[in-house]
């Protein structure tokens, strides 16, 4: 067998910029927050700007079940972090609103993903990270093709 396993060292990659993230002193002093939430964060100040956002705009983004981003959205309105506003035009859909707390955070949260980057492509060229960028692209395209059969 293999040694090298790319599932497994993804996944460690995963948890030690997650770790990173959860570094901010407002994810660490608010227990409700996760450095997945602050990811989140961003996407919605991303997105707010183009129009409104919904949780399936979430659960599209990040590859995520209903309920997980159910769970990230509840304890985020919790947090004072979001507001969930249902729309004129359909009883069903709620569109997620940033509030003032949010906005108030949004540049620590940036600060410290731009941050986590830097450190992320330190000693690697700039041909070596669209190298991985376009590998990581094919392996969810691999993975995507395989679910289809």
């Amino acid at each position: 067998m293999d040694k090298r396993h790319i599932g497994s060292a993804t996944k460690s990659l995963m948890r030690r910029i997650d770790k990173a993230m959860s570094d901010l002193p407002v994810i660490r002093d608010n227990e409700n927050l996760t450095g997945m939430q602050g990811w989140i964060l961003n996407f919605l100040f991303r997105r707010a700007e183009k129009g409104d956002v919904f949780q399936k705009d979430v659960e599209a983004e990040f590859k995520i079940r209903r309920s997980t981003a159910t769970e990230a959205l509840k304890n985020m309105e919790k947090s004072g972090l979001i507001r969930r506003i249902p729309v004129d035009y359909d009883a069903r859909l709620k569109k997620i609103v940033l509030t003032e707390h949010a906005e108030d955070i949004k540049k620590q949260i940036e600060s410290q993903i731009l941050k986590t980057e830097k450190r992320l492509v330190e000693g690697f060229t700039d041909a070596e990270v669209d190298a991985f960028l376009n590998y990581v692209e094919r392996f969810k395209k691999n993975l995507e093709n395989e679910s289809a059969e």
